[in-house]
């Protein structure tokens, strides 16, 4: 893996997860126990994150820490989008 691209997976990673939840940064912030600048970094790629920090996010995600590096199938990934906005329109219809 090229320098920083684990990083930048990471950082793809927990923003994804944290959108198709509705959570704001905020939210993650304190599930996980990290300050809301802290987060952003990670979400910008921006800092060279510990392993503590990786299982308090997996752990507010509900996930293994495996999962926060691991590449995402876009097909995949857009399907559970469109779920996730389908389900959100539907709870706003009722």
């Amino acid at each position: 893996m090229a320098e920083g691209m684990a990083r930048k997976l990471l950082a793809q990673n927990v923003r994804v997860l944290r959108l198709m939840r509705g959570w704001s940064q905020e939210t993650l912030a304190e599930a996980a126990e990290l300050d809301r600048s802290y987060l952003g970094d990670i979400e910008r790629a921006r800092r060279n994150v510990s392993l503590d920090c990786l299982e308090r996010l997996a752990r507010a995600f509900g996930i293994l820490v495996p999962d926060l590096l691991r590449e995402q199938d876009p097909v995949a990934l857009g399907e559970q989008l469109l779920r996730t906005i389908s389900s959100e329109i539907a709870k706003e219809k009722d």
